[in-house]
């Protein structure tokens, strides 16, 4: 029996009802009134689930005219570009929220905006200005001018360590050294490790009944009990008995200057074999995080599904889509019902994963949190989209990714949580699935 799994591509029209330009010479419109607007206050920057930052502005004029805006943007800053309008249900970077933005010239009450209008910036350093047409939604037009300073800090970010450089089981603790850069381990003479090369290092030293990485929260303690990390202070020469505690180092060609961590939370998390671990100091000011496997300390073995087969790589726009079955699956492509057909026994995967210039890069990629829109490091989690192919009649669609089984009959799950892998030696890739749907692997060329 053959599945079909069906694609349509379908042309749109867009039928857009604008208003006549308005034309100061013209005797038809009154010019839009023009209110200058200098005295600004700026709310606090938020980051929506998408990764999308809203600026709330207010900016005011000397006469008490006020206008309170709500900016969407990618950057953690306001960028240089012409905003149109948009509303909190379908948030888009480049657009001002009309159901949040609002405006009241002097003495009037405030009223909403539409989202007929543009809003021209441009930045120089923390220098603003703004200009456009807006609308209130009883479609009285206005322009507005605005310049003003304001200072966008970076949002703070966990510094990525991508480099296990060491793992090891210990009587009733682990230990593990994640850093980035040029990293190489070595031993004293009192057999305590020491660094050369160039990079940070995080070493931990995490209690463990039985020599094996487990998740959780773990926080400062010398005892052997669970949820501790080990701390002493580390100095070449001394043997410890318990281990070497833990320490952050910073490795240069001329030595390393390290410090001791007596505070802070280390959190532990798996999903397969992937862990995630995070250590955030307030302190020491330290927040670096680590996403990989850690083979030496696994308390589990996974088994995979093996995919050898590549059925098809297709580039969309912010990610790329990879077809994947088992060797006993045959894939066809039919050109009339513009779909791939299935036969035999065995799995068949689709998988959608970010990627910013259509080639699928190195990395672990999470599950999105809102299906249908795949952000940096995430990959498109599994649903069904209802493609209306004429009024009132749909099509159901499956999008994102999802992981088929078939043996007669054929089995669909969507994949909604989990990890996705890719790695390359050479010209073979590896790409691993872990989730609670399957976990999978696949190993060739693409």
């Amino acid at each position: 029996m053959k599945h079909y799994i069906l694609y349509i591509a379908a042309g749109m029209m867009a039928l857009a009802c604008t208003k006549s330009a308005i034309d100061p010479l013209s005797a038809d419109y009154p010019k839009p009134t023009t209110y200058s607007l200098t005295q600004f206050s700026a709310g606090e920057r938020t980051k929506d689930e998408s990764g999308k930052f809203h600026f709330p502005l207010s900016i005011t004029s000397s006469a008490g005219d006020q206008l309170n805006l709500v900016l969407v943007a990618d950057t953690y800053y306001i960028p240089a570009i012409t905003f149109s309008g948009g509303t909190s249900a379908n948030v888009k970077a480049g657009n001002y929220l009309a159901d949040e933005s609002s405006f009241a010239p002097a003495g009037e009450g405030a009223k909403a905006l539409n989202t007929e209008g543009t809003l021209s910036v441009t930045k120089t350093e923390d220098h603003y200005t703004v200009s456009g047409y807006l609308w209130n939604v009883e479609g009285k037009a206005f322009r507005v001018e605005a310049s003003f300073d304001a200072v966008y800090e970076p949002e703070k970010e966990a510094q990525r360590l991508d480099l296990l450089v060491d793992a090891k089981s210990l009587e009733s603790s682990v230990l593990v050294y994640i850093g980035s850069g040029e990293i190489a381990v070595g031993a004293d003479l009192a057999g305590n490790p020491f660094f050369t090369g160039d990079g940070k290092v995080l070493m931990m030293e995490l209690s463990s009944p039985d020599g094996k990485l487990y998740p959780g929260t773990y926080t400062v303690g010398v005892e052997a009990k669970a949820g501790d990390f080990w701390t002493y202070e580390y100095a070449p020469g001394m043997l410890f008995t318990g281990g070497s505690g833990t320490n952050w180092f910073d490795v240069k060609a001329s030595g390393y200057d390290v410090t001791n961590l007596k505070s802070g939370v280390i959190t532990v998390s798996k999903t397969g074999s992937t862990y995630d671990i995070e250590y955030k100091d307030e302190a020491s000011e330290i927040w670096v995080a680590y996403t990989g496997s850690i083979e030496a300390l696994d308390y589990e073995v996974i088994e995979y599904v093996e995919l050898s087969k590549v059925v098809e790589v297709t580039p969309g726009e912010g990610t790329i889509t990879v077809r994947l079955a088992s060797e006993g699956i045959e894939a066809t492509y039919n050109e009339t019902m513009y779909a791939w057909s299935y036969s035999g026994t065995g799995n068949y995967v689709t998988l959608e994963i970010y990627s910013a210039d259509g080639k699928l890069a190195a990395g672990s990629y999470k599950a999105c949190s809102i299906p249908g829109m795949v952000g940096a490091g995430e990959f498109g989690t599994g649903f069904q989209y209802n493609y209306e192919y004429a009024p009132g009649m749909y099509w159901p669609l499956d999008m994102g990714s999802v992981w088929f089984a078939l043996d007669g009959a054929e089995t669909k799950t969507y994949i909604t949580d989990g990890m996705v892998s890719v790695s390359y030696e050479g010209d073979v890739c590896t790409i691993t699935l872990e989730s609670s749907v399957a976990n999978a692997k696949f190993v060739g060329k693409l």
